[in-house]
């Protein structure tokens, strides 16, 4: 495995939640995407995560201190 490859690292509630977490990780100089937020803008988030649910994915590198940063809850949440 390349540790450029990109590696599933959540699988966040809504598309709101998906964003918070995307830009923490991009403040803390993680680059993170977000696999299938697009159908989400298109269909809704709770349509569309019943179908095919959104995942964030960062690089093989960075998925230790990504998981580190999620699991700390130190993001923004929207309730």
């Amino acid at each position: 495995m390349s540790s450029d490859e990109l590696m599933p690292i959540y699988w966040p509630a809504d598309l709101l939640q998906a964003n918070a977490i995307r830009q923490t990780l991009q403040a803390e100089g993680i680059p993170c995407h977000v696999d299938g937020e697009n159908f989400a803008g298109c269909y809704g988030a709770a349509f569309s995560s019943a179908i095919s649910p959104m995942r964030l994915l960062v690089r093989a590198s960075d998925m230790d201190r990504a998981k580190q940063i999620i699991d700390g809850g130190d993001w923004p949440a929207y309730t």
